[in-house]
């Protein structure tokens, strides 16, 4: 949910905090600025700091910082990190290892398999990528946001059909502004960049200056619900290694126990359900009410952070030495860890297309190359959350999928195994 996360109540803050963390750029020219330390900003700067390049990793909270969404990760997420030799960081984490997606419905349940997953909290992930990305070279500036800064040659920005060569937009720059007040131009700072690499989420803030970026909300597109608290003795609807998923009229909700016995609960509600409601609070008890699903005990004190609406589609994925990633692409409300995977394999894309880039000199052919691979390994991909998002929309399709499920197993371990699958397009760059 990355910056267009926002509070609803109080909520406890995280006890780790990175290493290195800088309160003022140590220079004023850089390699890749990376704007926004969720998964996809923080596995970036950790690679790209791994070839040697300067690196600056941004983010507008301090670190750590709670998140709500995304603390499942499945197999391709998985693979991915083992690929980037983060495998071991990873199981030092102690995550909780998954197996089956619980569904409730209307006191009815269906259990799916979900094997090989792993679930582990936000606060402590991220902190963990963001020393990572420290520990390799990388900066770490927070409680700073970031504006990309419109190119001199706004020809080249909208697209007019100027070409560019290494010799004829060689920089980016970005203002930065730390603290938290958005206007103290005593703390503004402009660096340049050679590459930037924008992942701050859902509102794009970092781009406000670019309207070429954009994103369209779809229609009838959720609002995100989340929070995490202290599981209790008497929360005992939920069998080991499982994820429940609550699912009513006014939307659903995911809900798993991460390593240190918190709740993660994540929700996806209708807008005007919401406003019936009268609170996020008992919206979300709604849902488990209508769901046949007892509540956990700690959910009346639990603090609930809310999003922006959540599907949208985004105008362009790069332009002139500037490449966006993870939510900043878009967004299809995820249901097990595709979206956390979804931002990794950006991720995994974007540092070495940008590499060559400056290798052999940005040119729009880098541009094309990267939004070709997103579209197939990232958009492509988002098609089955997709359809399960529109079929948990409506009552009769929900009903005849569990009955689907039930007769056709075989079915449903398909579907399972393609969103957890590692595509076949994520070939090496040559």
């Amino acid at each position: 949910m990355a910056d267009s996360e926002v509070p609803v109540n109080s909520e406890t803050a995280p006890r780790m905090r990175p290493q290195s963390t800088v309160r003022q750029p140590c220079r004023d020219d850089y390699d890749f600025v990376v704007i926004g330390a969720g998964v996809a900003g923080s596995l970036a700067a950790c690679l790209a700091a791994r070839q040697g390049l300067r690196v600056l990793l941004v983010e507008r909270q301090r670190f750590p910082r709670a998140k709500v969404c995304g603390c499942c990760l499945n197999s391709r997420a998985q693979q991915l990190l083992h690929q980037a030799g983060l495998a071991g960081g990873l199981q030092a984490l102690s995550p909780v290892p998954t197996s089956a997606l619980r569904l409730q419905y209307r006191g009815r349940s269906l259990s799916l398999p979900m094997p090989g997953g792993l679930v582990v909290s936000r606060s402590r992930l991220d902190a963990w990528l963001v020393t990572e990305a420290v520990q390799a070279g990388a900066e770490f500036l927070d409680e700073t946001s970031a504006r990309v800064m419109p190119l001199a040659d706004s020809g080249r920005e909208s697209g007019s059909g100027a070409t560019e060569t290494a010799n004829t937009t060689a920089l980016r720059h970005v203002t930065l502004n730390s603290g938290t007040a958005p206007a103290a131009a005593a703390h503004e700072h402009v660096v340049s960049a050679r590459v930037v690499l924008a992942c701050d989420g859902l509102a794009m803030s970092s781009l406000a200056l670019l309207p070429e970026f954009h994103s369209e909300v779809s229609a009838g597109a959720r609002i995100g619900l989340g929070a995490t608290f202290p599981g209790t003795p008497q929360d005992s609807q939920q069998q080991p290694n499982e994820i429940v998923m609550a699912v009513g009229s006014q939307g659903y909700c995911g809900m798993v126990l991460t390593e240190d016995q918190q709740w993660n609960l994540a929700a996806a509600v209708d807008g005007r359900s919401l406003q019936r409601c009268g609170s996020p609070l008992n919206c979300l008890k709604d849902i488990f009410h209508s769901a046949g699903v007892v509540a956990p005990q700690g959910l009346d004190t639990a603090v609930v952070r809310g999003t922006i609406p959540l599907t949208r589609r985004t105008s362009r994925y790069a332009g002139a030495r500037l490449l966006l990633l993870g939510d900043t692409t878009g967004y299809v409300e995820p249901f097990t860890g595709e979206g956390m995977a979804w931002a990794i394999t950006a991720a995994t894309i974007a540092v070495p297309l940008a590499m060559r880039g400056l290798s052999l000199g940005w040119s729009r052919d880098a541009e094309h190359e990267y939004s070709r691979r997103i579209q197939r390994c990232v958009m492509r991909e988002q098609g089955v959350c997709r359809a399960l998002s529109s079929i948990l929309s409506h009552p009769l399709l929900i009903r005849l999928t569990f009955a689907g499920a039930s007769l056709l197993p075989a079915v449903t371990r398909t579907l399972i195994r393609r969103v957890n699958r590692l595509p076949r397009q994520l070939e090496p760059i040559e």
